[in-house]
C-alpha cells in the first residue's frame, strides 16, 4: 500500500552488492575471529568486564566523549519485550543505556528483507519499554547500529542514517534513529584508496572486523582501548572453549552459504525453464536442458 501521488524506491529494492562480503571461516595463523561472528561478538562485547570496547566504538558514533561514555553506559537486558504471550523469547545482540536512551547494535550477516524487518521490530519493541518519569510516562530513545555483511548497488555510503522525517527534512522524532554500517562498503574503500584514506570510526570499524591480526594492529596504531582489544581478541581466540564454539559456527555458515547456493541455483533454473515455455519450446527439451523433470516443468 502507497500513499497516493508517491513515487519512492526502498533501499531493499535495490539489488544486492556481492563485492567484499566477508566469509566467517575457518582461522589461519596470524589471525583472529571477526566481530560478525556471533561468538565473537558475545565475548567482546556482550560483557560487562569488556564494555571498555562497545564504549570506544560507540564514541566514535555518538556525540560524547569516551571517557563520559565509559562512566555512563550501563549493558541491560537484550529480551525485547514480547507483544503476545505465544510469541518466542527474542534477544538483541547488543542492548546498553546511556543517560536514559537505549543503544542496540546488531549483526547481520543476512541480507534478507525478513532480517531488517526484524530489526525494525526490535527498535520499535526498544522503543515502546515506557519510563516512568515522576507521575508520567515517557517513550524511551533508541538508536539502532546495524552493523550489515553486505551492501546493495547504488547505495555507496558506509554509513546510512534513518530518521522519522518528512519532504522538508523535519524530523517528526528523533527518538528512533536507525544507522546502517556497510561492512563491504568500507572494505571497497580500504582497498581501492588506502589506509590513510579511513577516518578514526572506519579505522575502528575495520579493526574488529577484520581477521588480519597485524593489520589490525596497523590500523588503530596509537588507540589504547583498541590495541587492548586485539590483544584480548587474540587471546580469546586461543582459549580450547571458543574454538570448539567457533568451528560450530563456521560449520553453520558453511551449511548456510551451501544452501543458499543451491536454493538460488534452483530458483534460476526454474526461471530459465519458464522462459522457454512462454517461447513454446517443447518441454523434452527444455528437461534435457534444465535437468527438470517434465512434471516439475509441468507445474510451472
Amino acid at each position: 500500500m502507497k500513499i497516493r501521488g508517491e513515487i519512492y524506491q526502498e533501499l531493499y529494492e535495490l539489488e544486492k552488492d556481492k563485492d567484499q562480503v566477508f566469509s566467517i571461516k575457518e582461522l589461519n595463523k596470524g589471525e583472529k575471529a571477526s566481530l560478525l561472528s556471533d561468538i565473537m561478538f558475545k565475548s567482546m562485547f556482550q560483557n560487562d568486564e569488556r564494555i571498555r570496547y562497545s564504549c570506544r566504538l560507540l564514541s566514535h558514533l555518538l556525540d560524547m566523549e569516551y571517557k563520559e561514555l565509559l562512566s555512563k553506559i550501563k549493558l541491560v537486558k537484550n529480551d525485547v519485550n514480547k507483544k503476545y504471550n505465544t510469541d518466542k523469547n527474542e534477544r538483541c545482540d547488543y542492548v546498553a543505556e546511556i543517560d536514559g536512551s537505549i543503544i542496540n547494535i546488531e549483526i547481520n550477516n543476512n541480507s534478507s528483507v525478513t532480517t531488517m524487518e526484524r530489526n525494525l521490530e526490535y527498535a520499535s519493541r526498544l522503543y515502546a519499554k515506557k519510563t516512568k518519569v515522576g507521575t508520567k510516562y515517557r517513550y524511551t530513545q533508541t538508536i539502532q547500529f546495524n552493523i550489515n555483511n553486505f551492501a546493495f548497488k547504488g547505495n555507496e555510503d558506509i554509513i546510512d542514517i534513518y530518521y522519522m522525517q518528512n519532504k522538508r527534512l523535519i524530523k517528526l522524532t528523533s527518538k528512533i534513529i536507525i544507522v546502517n554500517i556497510y561492512v563491504p562498503k568500507l572494505r571497497q574503500k580500504y582497498y581501492n584508496e588506502g589506509i590513510d584514506s579511513l577516518n578514526e570510526l572506519e579505522r575502528c570499524i575495520l579493526a574488529l572486523i577484520e581477521p588480519n591480526i597485524k593489520l589490525s594492529e596497523e590500523l588503530i596504531m596509537g588507540d589504547k582501548v583498541m590495541e587492548d582489544y586485539v590483544k584480548e581478541a587474540v587471546e580469546v581466540c586461543s582459549e580450547e572453549s571458543f574454538g570448539e564454539s567457533y568451528d560450530k559456527e563456521v560449520a553453520l555458515q558453511e551449511q548456510a552459504r551451501n544452501d543458499g547456493y543451491e536454493e538460488g541455483t534452483s530458483n534460476r533454473t526454474r526461471e530459465i525453464a519458464l522462459s522457454m515455455l512462454k517461447e513454446n519450446i517443447d518441454v523434452n527439451v527444455i528437461a534435457k536442458c534444465t535437468g527438470l523433470s517434465i512434471e516439475e516443468i509441468n507445474n510451472l
